[in-house]
């Protein structure tokens, strides 16, 4: 993969640009190899951060429901220890 991307750098084409956002430019320019490669380590960030997001939102929320079922088993268990007076 090292390897590709240092072709790629290598023959990829080389003008400089600058991106424009409605008004706003960037006050640089880089090639579009470096604005490519750039997007993509963005968006992996911001892909793993998702991903851990949401894997700790799942762990809190199974902490949460195994905290419940101990509790629900605990009252079961006392429910099945009383006798019945008839």
């Amino acid at each position: 993969m090292l390897i590709a991307g240092a072709m790629a750098a290598l023959t990829v084409n080389q003008h400089e640009i600058a991106l424009t956002f409605a008004i706003w430019q960037t006050p640089f320019v880089l090639s579009m190899f470096w604005w490519l490669l750039a997007a993509f380590l963005v968006g992996l960030f911001v892909g793993l951060v998702n991903a851990a997001w949401v894997g700790l939102k799942r762990r809190v929320e199974n902490r949460r429901l195994r905290q419940s079922l101990e509790q629900a088993n605990a009252e079961l268990e006392r429910l099945r220890s009383v006798t019945i007076e008839g």
